[in-house]
């Protein structure tokens, strides 16, 4: 299970995964498609990229049905005597559509076909085990992984793993067996307005603690306002834990 401080770094090692993916989509084909038509050589390559993705991301219980469609394919070809070079920068952005660059390099006579893709992904996601209103703690029993089908078009934006979502709490109720996503979920609040809180100041080798109040609530992580309960002064800092502050700035 991921720990708390852990939940803030899942998002940006996954988002930079696809930003490294999409960088250099830009695929050969067997040599053995080579005399196939372009739209099932293009539907192949299309599904083992996403493949590829699911494996990248760790998304269970992947399934995906690709369709091709050709811009100008009425347009007379030559053929292709080399495998074809397929590009889709935007894949992993938007994996369920994306443009699609179909190129032939063959020294007899190269040429470049555009097209648009449009995929169905199934994929296992963490839902809504019920109803949950929010503030709701989420925990392994109100939350369950179980395949849902993304239509071509939909950002893939569900959480896919149930360790990222547990200990979250809901910024919005849900229904029952409803897809969570990132930004429907939120730190749970360990400090409350007005609580009696230790506030720590550290530099360098030295550690100094004091008594204060917490001005506004904060989950951990988070930067709020507390009163130095002795001199009265306001000190803005970092929420540590359920009970202590670590000081930035005093005003």
């Amino acid at each position: 299970m991921l720990s708390i401080e852990g939940k803030h770094l899942f998002r940006f090692i996954r988002t930079a995964g696809y930003a490294l993916l999409g960088s250099f989509i830009v695929v050969f084909v067997n040599p053995a498609w080579a005399a196939s038509p372009i739209e099932p050589q293009a539907t192949r390559w299309v599904e083992q990229q996403i493949q590829l993705i699911g494996q990248q991301q760790g998304w269970q219980s992947l399934q995906s049905k690709a369709s091709v469609e050709l811009f100008n394919a009425n347009n007379r070809l030559s053929s292709c005597n080399t495998p074809l070079v397929f590009s889709a920068p935007l894949l992993a952005q938007s994996p369920t559509r994306f443009p699609l660059v179909i190129s032939c390099n063959s020294p007899s006579g190269s040429w470049k076909m555009r097209a648009q893709v449009n995929v169905e992904i199934r994929v296992a996601a963490v839902v809504a085990v019920t109803a949950l209103p929010v503030g709701t703690l989420l925990t392994t029993d109100n939350i369950q992984l179980i395949p849902v089908t993304l239509k071509p078009g939909t950002r893939i934006r569900v959480m896919t793993h149930t360790d990222d979502a547990l200990q979250m709490t809901l910024k919005r109720a849900v229904s029952a067996g409803q897809p969570l996503t990132p930004l429907l979920l939120d730190m749970p609040k360990v400090i409350s307005r007005n609580q009696a809180v230790t506030l720590v100041i550290q530099q360098e080798d030295l550690e100094l603690t004091t008594g204060g109040v917490a001005l506004q609530n904060g989950s951990k992580g988070a930067t709020i306002r507390v009163k130095n309960s002795g001199s009265g002064r306001v000190v803005s800092g970092t929420v540590m834990d359920a009970q202590r502050v670590l000081v930035h700035v005093i005003e």
